[in-house]
């Protein structure tokens, strides 16, 4: 069926005539509609329909009747230079190209005769070049548009169809920079490639530009779409260039971007450079808890504290559990399990005790649950005392509050990496959004450890019949997919629900993973120093192409350290460090590789990426007293988490251990 981008949803009369045609061309047919202010793009035809093959044709519509088009009139046609005027605007399509796309005039309120009429007047009187150019009457049009248009048709050369894309569709253009093809290109002639949101890409990111009142009354006060996509399917880009899209067509509205981790921020920001534009005024990127924190100040009227890290929290857990003798949690758990108190806004006790517990990781017994409880009032308590609160208290707080009113009201709300926002945060954003607004949630079911299990529906969303499935990705290569989904597939997960099975065609091969054996940990640090340290002396390589990801098993600080000495402090960005989460370290240098965390990588990519110290997501091993449901969660947990850092990779991946990998996926890796 045809693909309309944007959606033709708000048609009536001769609109509804017009898609009723087009959608008879069948599959692979596109039909582009340009959305940019005229003030921007100038004057544009009404749409364009592109088929495979570079094939183009461009459609404007003139309703104007033959009675005031008609030059042979006595007294002279009222408007006959408004067709002139048209047919001159669209030989302005072949400025780019010659001869360009086809060309077609629909003359709504002409017969075939009477358009027969004007196109041999205007071929007789205006002799020169007219390429690919008809005039068609409704009539014509209605009964014979799919052929007409099929032999408009005329296929563009690949320079000559990206300068179409970018002078209608600039929002859909994605910068070189972005994009991690970009670090494997030898070409230093100026004859670049350019890069552009595929179909399926686009057609996501301008979903519901001009959603209908009663469609908003429908879907309860607010519209909600949901964007499921594989690793590299574009799902942040199209976050971003939807963002930019709403801010520029709608000034007066205000758009939110809202970001799982800092980092990623920071390079959103970079890539609104790269495209060679400032951040609309009314338009935010920022981190969920860095939105929300400003949110807390604007409620309570005073900054929230909360603590540098878990330690102290984990030491009042530890003095307040001595009172709870039977509960059998390690304080990690404890610590967790007050998290998800805080995260499903649970205000009572019997609220908590009735709760379900699917992919909690770890049982409790109903007296361990009350006690729990308690524990989540006494450290609550003691953390107010000394005038700070939990991180996971923050969104909870403001939910709660009846002081909520004082919330901003944000007409737009995007959320990328959804799958990581807990119950509260939605609920917090929800309240954000003001009636008949929308929120645009992008997502990859695959990677969902932080907060799995989390149904869209129990988190107060309704996005059954309003979610898109992106399958195909555009970063990594067909080998490097293809071992992170073994990883999936040897834990189970390949059978849950809410998998999304990537589509290969088309991918290229690329080479498989390497696995390097090491003997310890410092070997692993040597081994992947000395590997960045030659791809930084390789004249056809920059450092910002090379990332390097580190679990638990890796000493952090003897590896930024080497690494630091090997390349140079301003060449590797660690952004875990205090100081360098919100950009590197000299500015927004493009020269610099970047060092991060497991629970941090979530979002970045790279087109050289390493892995070391993530032996405990697949090693054998587990706290004592797990059952067999709750050690299955947790390998299916400890597996998401291994294919987000797998995945981060667009052509190259080395993973560095001390441990075997389990059998099941050995024959997709290399050793090296």
């Amino acid at each position: 069926m045809t693909l309309f981008i944007p959606e033709w949803g708000k048609v009536s009369g001769r609109g509804v005539h017009i898609k009723r045609v087009l959608n008879t061309l069948g599959d692979g047919c596109v039909v582009r509609r340009p959305v940019q202010p005229a003030q921007v793009l100038g004057w544009t035809p009404h749409f364009f329909v592109q088929q495979p093959g570079r094939q183009w044709a461009a459609v404007a519509v003139l309703d104007a009747p033959f009675a005031s088009l008609d030059p042979h009139q006595l007294f002279g046609a009222d408007e006959p230079d408004v067709l002139e005027r048209l047919l001159q605007s669209l030989q302005g399509l072949d400025a780019d190209a010659s001869p360009g796309p086809g060309k077609l005039v629909l003359l709504w309120a002409c017969s075939p005769e009477e358009a027969d009429v004007l196109d041999r007047h205007y071929r007789t009187h205006n002799p020169g070049p007219r390429h690919h150019v008809r005039l068609a009457g409704r009539e014509t049009f209605l009964q014979h548009g799919a052929t007409l248009l099929q032999e408009m048709l005329v296929p563009l050369d690949e320079a000559a169809e990206h300068a179409l894309l970018g002078r209608f569709f600039p929002e859909a253009e994605i910068p070189v920079a972005s994009t991690t093809r970009r670090f494997f290109r030898r070409d230093n002639s100026a004859r670049l490639t350019r890069y552009f949101l595929d179909h399926d890409q686009e057609w996501a990111s301008k979903l519901d530009l001009d959603l209908p009142a009663e469609q908003a009354q429908a879907a309860h006060d607010f519209s909600v779409r949901l964007i499921n996509g594989v690793a590299g399917s574009g799902k942040t880009l199209i976050a971003l260039s939807r963002a930019l899209l709403l801010a520029d067509l709608f000034p007066s509205q205000r758009v939110l971007v809202l970001i799982h981790n800092t980092p990623i921020v920071a390079e959103l920001k970079l890539r609104v450079r790269r495209l060679g534009r400032r951040l609309p005024p009314n338009l935010e990127i920022q981190t969920f808890f860095g939105w929300a924190y400003r949110q807390w100040r604007r409620v309570f009227r005073r900054r929230p504290r909360l603590p540098e890290g878990p330690q102290g929290v984990e030491d009042l857990v530890r003095h307040h559990r001595l009172q709870c003798p039977g509960l059998r949690l390690t304080d990690a758990q404890v610590l967790d399990e007050l998290d998800f108190i805080n995260d499903s806004l649970f205000d009572t006790e019997a609220g908590y005790l009735a709760a379900p517990r699917i992919g909690r990781g770890f049982s409790l017994r109903p007296e361990e649950r009350a006690q729990v409880w308690q524990l989540h009032a006494r450290v609550g308590e003691a953390l107010r005392q000394a005038g700070q609160l939990m991180w996971s208290a923050l969104p909870r707080d403001l939910c709660l509050a009846a002081g909520t009113a004082q919330l901003p009201g944000y007409h737009h709300i995007l959320i990328d990496e959804a799958q990581f926002f807990a119950p509260s945060w939605l609920q917090l954003v929800k309240r954000c959004t003001r009636p008949a607004g929308q929120l645009f949630l992008c997502a990859d079911p695959n990677q969902g450890f932080m907060k799995s299990r989390l149904s869209w529906k129990s988190a107060g969303l309704e996005v059954a019949g309003r979610t898109k499935r992106l399958r195909k990705s555009y970063r990594s290569t067909r080998a490097i997919l293809e071992a992170a989904n073994a990883v999936l597939a040897l834990c189970g997960v390949a059978d849950a629900d809410d998998f999304l099975s990537p589509d290969f065609a088309g991918m290229p091969p690329g080479t498989k993973p390497r696995l390097v054996r090491v003997d310890s940990p410092q070997d692993a640090v040597d081994r992947v120093v000395n590997e960045v340290a030659a791809l930084g002396a390789h004249e056809h390589l920059r450092l910002d192409a090379v990332l390097v990801v580190h679990g638990e098993r890796a000493p952090r600080d003897a590896l930024y350290a080497r690494l630091v000495r090997a390349l140079g402090r301003e060449r590797v960005w660690w952004v875990n460090q205090r100081g360098q989460k919100k950009e590197p370290p000299v500015g927004q240098g493009d020269d610099c590789m970047r060092l991060a965390s497991v629970d941090t990588a979530t979002g970045m990519e790279a087109g050289v990426v390493f892995l070391l110290g993530l032996e405990d997501l697949w090693a054998p091993g587990a706290p004592p007293g797990l059952g067999d449901e709750e050690l299955a969660q947790r390998r299916e947990r400890q597996a998401r988490k291994l294919y987000m850092a797998m995945t981060r990779a667009g052509r190259h991946l080395v993973l560095v251990s001390t441990e075997p990998l389990p059998p099941g996926v050995q024959e997709f890796f290399e050793l090296g």
